[in-house]
């Protein structure tokens, strides 16, 4: 895969700022990915904008589960 492929932006994306390039094993990205899910749906309250960024990272998280599992078509009894 591409690194260029990946590549996080939004409406709030400044090009002047740094950001955070993570690696992670498909492991950690189902911890990470199910963390943020559980996250959402236990979301307590609060700031509607915090609801939609935990929607929005849930969903991208996402993406790249389904991107990995459709790249290395695998069965995977986790999800």
């Amino acid at each position: 895969m591409d690194n260029d492929e990946w590549i996080y932006q939004d409406e709030d994306f400044d090009e002047d700022l740094p950001y955070i390039e993570l690696q992670f094993g498909i492991d950690d990205l189902y911890q990470i990915y199910d963390s943020v899910k559980f996250r959402y749906e236990k979301w307590p309250g609060g700031h509607p904008d915090e609801q939609a960024r935990l929607a929005y990272l849930k969903d991208f998280l996402y993406r790249i589960v389904l991107e990995y599992k459709f790249t290395n078509r695998l069965i995977n009894t986790h999800r």
